[in-house]
């Protein structure tokens, strides 16, 4: 190892530039793109940076600390029933695209298909969104970093160059050293590609929503968007590239006469690799925009402070982890993907006692319908049986769409044209599925999450003055520092936590007595003779488990005697989604227990059938194939913290006074427990 000596600032730019050839730099490129003006054909002329993306490929490949991260065979997985699984976590190489990829490669036992994910999408850098950058980020063995960064150009003739970064001719493979030590001989491929549907539209070379054939993926008529039991012919590399026609068949086609680099990459097509994209389509465009757009409207459209009404009721939901709060929803506009979904499927909640004429209460079954939809696609482990679900709920969802339609016809909601492309796309969510495996293979959301670090370049290294080569340059340092320093470090757990079985408590208070704990929480009434309460529980729960009274004698429980408040509670289970073990984070006010030797929970009983069924309360030693429910701590409940299997979203239903609703629909694995309670009322069509 070198001494490194640092006395001026040009040192470290220095190292930086010595460093920075650890990993494949980006290259510019002179991009001259032709287009039509006033006057006839011109070209102009950009300058493109990007990394060589099969060098950057080769640095990944030949690196043996990832070589357990490359799968380099499609894999078949079924569950046991010989039902084909479609399986997530970044694991798209059991799904059938790549299948019938391989199985075009020559019959050779080391020919293996390299397949790149690729996303782009604009990225704003300053706050007021004047300044934007415009990355492009390729992910290969679950790695994914920026590539390259296109000009931002306003005039949209002018993009038809944006894919000529991946213009690379492999369709004889190259012989590579891998980094388990193993030469494979490995055909790049264009997988999927990830974008919202202003970039698929460039990457597929289409017209756009204004072309008669609108979408990228198929022909569907731009007039038919909103049928979705309408199925198009599928458009083709091959059909789009072997057209020898002039522009006015071309257009009908929805196609622009410009050649794409994808013809170029074998075994590659990029109408089948452009895939359903579920944060822009669905959650910042046909439910986030275009369905709560519409519940907007109907809410205007009522006499009164219908909106207040709706934002009171979003108000006083009560937080839950992962789900953004909101004060207001409907004299607001966000820009954030994340926040439409969470509005999306609190709305019905909302305002369920709001809209209650007919159109209104038909708009919100379509937004419901939507979201049992979305969670489907959302889902990470799919099964055959789950997408044949999903399929039914699209097509439930087109019913209701449709009656929703026909019931608005002649009024002021009836004007509301509902061909548009992101109201189409959904139809191919579950077809992208089958092909490339559960849709967070290609989502945008890991993608996006990238943009956190060229807005970090941006503000912090390039002095508020964008410079395409300053700026990527800060970005390949930080890719090269991140590759030195090895920060896989195992996260050491919170002193506060304490393991009680399959839950974890913790925020930790000082112990407290009995007096004062009720005399701090005298305004909650689940707190009234608390003390006396507790003691009762523990003389009915200790003998109903096997366990011996203190000194054979009943629990009489002190003022001066203290207890151990926790007000976090994490619940480990096995999730009906995944089928592996998730968490459930639940913040407490308080739970209890004692280190010596009893766990106990405070439970507020929301209603006593209800609440047994949402929080799924078990006695934690019947063996019972189907164990009763219990309802709560009380004196007439014996439960332990451990007993309790998850927890449960709740809001106030502001329909009847003191009932609550569950919200079902908050993650896959509530639904899919709710669902198997109650099958005819939350999931039969």
């Amino acid at each position: 190892m070198k001494d490194l000596t640092i006395v001026h600032s040009a040192d470290i730019d220095n190292s930086g530039d010595a460093a920075a050839k650890k990993c494949t730099d980006f290259k510019k490129y002179d991009v001259v793109v032709p287009y039509k003006n006033n006057t006839g054909t011109t070209t102009e002329k950009f300058d493109m940076y990007a990394r060589p993306l099969w060098d950057w490929a080769v640095d990944l490949i030949k690196d043996p600390s990832l070589s357990r991260c490359f799968v380099w065979d499609s894999v078949g997985c079924f569950d046991t029933m010989a039902s084909p699984l479609y399986d997530s976590g970044m694991r798209p190489w059991t799904a059938d695209a790549l299948w019938e990829i391989q199985s075009k490669l020559p019959d050779n036992p080391d020919a293996k298909p390299c397949p790149f994910i690729l996303y782009a999408d604009k990225s704003k850098l300053s706050s007021f969104g004047t300044q934007k950058a415009y990355p492009i980020i390729a992910r290969l063995a679950q790695r994914g970093q920026v590539v390259g960064e296109l000009p931002v150009v306003q005039d949209d003739t002018a993009v038809s160059g944006k894919t000529r970064y991946v213009n690379f001719k492999n369709a004889t493979g190259i012989w590579t050293l891998c980094g388990d030590g193993k030469e494979r001989w490995l055909f790049p491929v264009i997988l999927i590609l990830a974008a919202d549907y202003e970039e698929a539209s460039v990457m597929t070379l289409i017209r756009g929503s204004g072309g008669n054939h609108p979408c990228p993926v198929c022909l569907i008529h731009r007039d038919e968007q909103s049928d979705l039991t309408i199925i198009a012919d599928l458009r083709t590399a091959q059909g789009s590239s072997s057209a020898e026609a002039g522009e006015n068949l071309l257009k009908g086609l929805g196609l622009r006469k410009v050649e794409n680099a994808f013809w170029n990459v074998a075994n590659s097509d990029a109408h089948h690799a452009t895939s359903f994209e579920r944060l822009h389509s669905n959650h910042s465009g046909l439910g986030g925009d275009h369905l709560i757009g519409q519940v907007k409207a109907h809410l205007e459209n009522l006499e009164g402070r219908a909106a207040a009404k709706v934002d009171k009721h979003f108000n006083s939901f009560p937080r839950w982890r992962n789900l953004n709060h909101f004060q207001s929803v409907t004299n607001i506009s966000f820009n954030d993907g994340s926040k439409h979904e969470d509005i999306a499927k609190m709305m019905v909640y909302a305002s369920h006692d709001v809209l209650t004429d007919k159109a209104g209460f038909l708009l919100l079954q379509c937004l419901r319908s939507y979201l049992e939809v979305d969670l489907y696609v959302g889902l990470e482990l799919h099964t055959a049986e789950t997408i044949a679900a999903g399929r039914r709920h699209l097509q439930k969802f087109d019913r209701l769409m449709k009656e929703y339609q026909n019931t608005c016809v002649d009024t002021p909601f009836g004007e509301k044209n509902w061909n548009f492309p992101k109201m189409h796309l959904q139809q191919h969510a579950f077809d992208d599925i089958v092909r490339k495996g559960a849709s967070r293979n290609f989502g945008a959301k890991i993608d996006e999450s990238m943009h956190a670090a060229t807005r970090a370049a941006y503000l912090r290294q390039t002095f508020l003055k964008f410079d395409s080569a300053g700026f990527l340059r800060s970005l390949h340092r930080t890719l090269v520092a991140k590759y030195i320093h090895d920060d896989d470090f195992e996260q050491q757990a919170p002193s506060d936590i304490e393991p009680v079985g399959n839950v974890v408590v913790g925020s930790r208070k000082t112990p407290t007595s009995f007096a004062d704990l009720e005399n701090v929480m005298k305004e909650d009434t689940a707190f009234t003779r608390f003390r006396l309460r507790f003691a009762e529980f523990l003389n009915i729960f200790l003998p109903a488990f096997g366990y011996t009274l203190p000194q054979g004698k009943r629990v009489a429980l002190q003022p001066t005697q203290e207890i151990i408040p926790f007000q976090f509670l994490k619940v480990f289970f096995q999730s009906l989604e995944t089928w592996i073990e998730d968490a459930d984070y639940l913040r407490c006010s308080p739970s209890f227990h004692n280190s010596e030797r009893y766990d106990a929970a405070l439970v507020k009983t929301v209603d006593g059938h209800i609440f047994a069924r949402l929080v799924y309360v078990f006695h934690p030693q019947d063996r019972r194939q189907n164990p009763p429910i219990c309802a709560g701590i009380s004196s007439r409940c014996r439960d332990r913290l451990h007993s309790i299997v998850r927890g449960a979203f709740i809001v106030p239903d502001f329909s009847r006074k003191g009932d609550y609703l569950v919200v079902d629909i908050i993650d896959a694995d509530m639904f899919l427990r709710l669902r198997g309670l109650y099958p005819t009322h939350i999931s039969e069509l």
